[in-house]
C-alpha cells in the first residue's frame, strides 16, 4: 500500500487540478458568452499555464504512488489518457489565446465542457481503481462523449 504522505500529496495536487480547471472552465464560459467587460483572458492564461503543469505533478504522483506499491490495473492507463488530454488541450488552447484565435466557439465549448469531463473521470479512477478494463475506460469514453456534445452544441448556438 503507497504511504499516507505520498498518496496525500498526489491527492492535494490532483485536487490543485481540479480547482486549475474550474477557473479554466469559468474564463472560457466568459469568452463564450461575453457576459463580463473584465478581460478574461489574463485569468485564462493562468489557468492555460498551471494546468498542464498540475496534470504532469498529478500524473508523476500517480505513478509514485503505484510505484510504492499502490493498486495498478487497466484504470492507471485510462487515467494516464485522462491526464495527458487534460495538459493537451489547455497547451494547445493556450497557443490560440496567445494568437489571440478563439473565435472557434465550438472548440471552445469543447475544451470547456470536455477538460472538466475528463478532470471527473479521472478522479473515478483514481478513486475507484477499476480493475475491469471495460469499466476502466467507461468514464474516459463518457467524457469524450460529453466533449463531441459540447462542440456541436457550441458550433450550432454560434450559427444561430
Amino acid at each position: 500500500m503507497a504511504g499516507p504522505l505520498l498518496l496525500a500529496t498526489h491527492i492535494t495536487i490532483a485536487i490543485a487540478l481540479t480547482i486549475s480547471v474550474g477557473v479554466q472552465s469559468a474564463e472560457l464560459a466568459r469568452i463564450r458568452t461575453k457576459v463580463s467587460t473584465e478581460p478574461a483572458v489574463p485569468t485564462l492564461r493562468a489557468a492555460l499555464w498551471s494546468t498542464p503543469i498540475v496534470a504532469l505533478l498529478t500524473f508523476i504522483t500517480g505513478m509514485a504512488v503505484i510505484a510504492d506499491g499502490g493498486r495498478g490495473g487497466p484504470w492507471v492507463a485510462a487515467g494516464v489518457v485522462s491526464t495527458l488530454m487534460i495538459g493537451l488541450a489547455s497547451v494547445w488552447l493556450l497557443g490560440r489565446v496567445r494568437r489571440q484565435t478563439t473565435g472557434r466557439p465550438g472548440v471552445v465549448g469543447a475544451v470547456q465542457w470536455g477538460v472538466p469531463a475528463l478532470t471527473l473521470a479521472a478522479a473515478f479512477l483514481m478513486a475507484a481503481r477499476p480493475q475491469n478494463v471495460i469499466i476502466a475506460i467507461a468514464p474516459v469514453l463518457v467524457a469524450v462523449a460529453v466533449t463531441a456534445v459540447a462542440y456541436r452544441a457550441a458550433a450550432r448556438s454560434a450559427t444561430t
